[in-house]
């Protein structure tokens, strides 16, 4: 732009320095040729720019009429432009038959092939997870949740998930483990001084009921007293004997009483659901523990404890919740590659989408369009349109001088040869 600026001036220069030196010597054939395209020359030039000047501003900034054209005609042009972006360039249709053509399913799979960009996807999902997760409210999250469990779980789930989770233990032996565990602690509860002592009162009341004659009761305080019956060691036998069954129920696979449990945990499970106590008393059991404001005092600490764990796990970069987000990622691209039917039906979401925003939206092109150009005063939208074509209108003033010159010399040969 800065060479072409100069190079109107010069041309113009360089033709009226040849106008003046060649004008003392215009008779002579040569210099009277080069005098006539000079002449020419320069008012080819000074015509040219005075058109193109006229465009923008006031010649020498007289205000001649018809000049300043863009200035004058700053609302028509402006309207025209808006015209000429939003109807032709970008009218509704061009915009709808360019969207046609555009796949993006194979736009998303080309951009998330490169494990770089999925691992750049990763990383703004882990940005965002964190200010989701920092700005967690336990509070406000327990009450909904809450709500979530009192609006969708019914006694009847709750006796459903137990059956489910019920008969899943069983086959899988979990009720074995729960049996041979519950034994073990039975064993340990008999040893213990507390057990012993009421074993020993209960067979000393016996004693007492047994004594309902002089006869029974003198033989009683005989044993008693000559240590032919002793509490301690007749309660010592009891358990020994208890903690052998017990032994022998822990460690037999195949006990009686094994299989009795068994059969009646079965019978337990799969008569819940049609048990009317059972039911009757988890729906109140439930309505109190969800609509008295109970739940959500409960369900605040594991919420809180549930947002600190995710917080401390995000700040990791191989966080376990971004190995399960990439794992699931990178099997949802795969399946997505695979399934086509998918692909055309993103494809066809999004361009309804796009186009109903088009429809509903294409006024903004024209309103942006006009915002933007009235932003500019009329300085600013002369300099930015002289940016734009200023070049090319400074050759125009250098391409006038030149045909000028040539029409001048043709003229001039015309007179000297034609019409002497």
């Amino acid at each position: 732009m800065s060479n072409t600026r100069i190079l109107a001036p010069v041309s113009l220069a360089l033709a009226t320095a040849l106008f003046l030196v060649t004008l003392p010597l215009r008779d002579v054939f040569v210099w009277g040729l080069l005098h006539a395209f000079a002449e020419a020359s320069m008012i080819g030039g000074l015509a040219d720019w005075f058109a193109v000047v006229a465009l923008f501003r006031h010649p020498l900034g007289i205000p001649i009429p018809h000049t300043a054209i863009i200035l004058r005609h700053r609302a028509k042009i402006t309207g025209a432009i808006i015209d000429m972006v939003q109807n032709r360039w970008l009218a509704k249709d061009a915009i709808r038959e360019r969207i046609e053509g555009w796949n993006f399913s194979g736009m998303l799979l080309g951009t998330l092939e490169t494990e770089e960009n999925r691992e750049r996807l990763l990383e703004g999902v882990q940005s965002v997870l964190k200010e989701i997760v920092r700005d967690f409210d336990e509070k406000r999250s327990a009450a909904y949740l809450t709500q979530i469990i009192a609006r969708h779980v019914q006694g009847d789930d709750l006796l459903r998930w137990v059956r489910l989770a019920g008969r899943q233990g069983m086959a899988q032996g979990w009720h074995r483990n729960l049996f041979s565990h519950s034994i073990g602690y039975a064993a340990g509860w008999l040893n213990t001084p507390e057990i012993r002592a009421a074993i020993i009162h209960h067979l000393r009341d016996i004693a007492e009921q047994y004594a309902s004659n002089p006869l029974r009761r003198i033989g009683i305080w005989l044993a008693e007293n000559t240590n032919t019956l002793n509490y301690e060691e007749l309660a010592e036998a009891i358990v020994r004997t208890i903690e052998d069954e017990l032994a022998r129920m822990r460690d037999e696979k195949d006990h009686p009483a094994r299989t009795d449990f068994e059969l009646w945990l079965k019978r337990m499970i799969d008569g819940l659901e049609t048990n009317t106590e059972l039911r009757t008393n988890l729906e109140r059991w439930r309505h109190e523990l969800l609509y008295s404001g109970r739940a959500t005092e409960l369900l605040e600490r594991p919420v809180r404890r549930l947002r600190d764990w995710l917080l401390e796990d995000l700040e990791e970069k191989d966080s376990l919740v971004m190995q399960q987000l990439r794992t699931s990622l990178e099997r949802g691209l795969q399946k997505f590659m695979e399934n086509k039917a998918a692909q055309e039906s993103l494809d066809h979401w999004l361009k309804e989408k796009i186009a109903a925003l088009v429809e509903q939206h294409h006024g903004e092109i024209g309103a942006m369009v006009q915002r933007n150009l009235e932003k500019l005063d009329d300085k600013q939208m002369v300099r930015q349109i002289e940016e734009k074509v200023g070049g090319d209108l400074q050759y125009i003033r250098v391409n006038g001088a030149i045909v000028g010159g040539l029409v001048g010399a043709c003229i001039f040969l015309l007179k000297y040869y034609v019409f002497p």
